[in-house]
């Protein structure tokens, strides 16, 4: 009787220890995203949520070795992404063998309701008005540039 009693203590134990672990390390244990909004990998997880809660915009701008005019595609998002550095996050993912996509990723509000919202471009709509229009679209607070009169 006090072996199984002793072995129930030690599986009790057990299981608190590991959920006192991992809620310690939770707690300590926070992402972080780089210096700069401009990174040439695509984040993880927990750094795309930490971008997506701080109220940018995620630009994944996914290409292969043979794109074409990619190097012209890329000056157009670092230039966007250098005017808004608080708005938006580039991610530069160069990839073997993919069609040249960007993927947008932001939060909308429509009628009191926020929602993320996710958008695409594909090779050759990858342009400065085309980005701008989507950014103006799905961006928390757009700059003045989005209003149209």
């Amino acid at each position: 009787m006090k072996k199984s009693v002793l072995l129930g203590w030690m599986l009790i134990l057990l299981v608190l220890s590991s959920t006192l672990i991992y809620l310690i390390s939770s707690l300590l244990i926070q992402p972080s995203l780089p210096t700069g909004n401009i990174v040439e990998y695509e984040l993880d997880i927990q750094q795309k949520n930490l971008a997506l809660r701080q109220g940018r915009v995620l630009m994944e701008f996914f290409y292969g070795r043979n794109c074409k005019d990619c190097q012209e595609k890329i000056s157009i998002l670092e230039s966007i992404a250098n005017k808004y550095p608080d708005k938006v996050f580039l991610e530069k993912v160069l990839l073997d063998e993919t069609p040249t996509r960007l993927h947008l990723i932001g939060f909308n509000i429509t009628e009191n309701v926020i929602y993320l919202q996710e958008k695409d471009l594909e090779e050759e709509n990858v342009t400065e008005e085309n980005i701008m229009n989507l950014l103006c679209e799905i961006m928390l607070y757009p700059p003045v540039e989005c209003v149209k009169i």
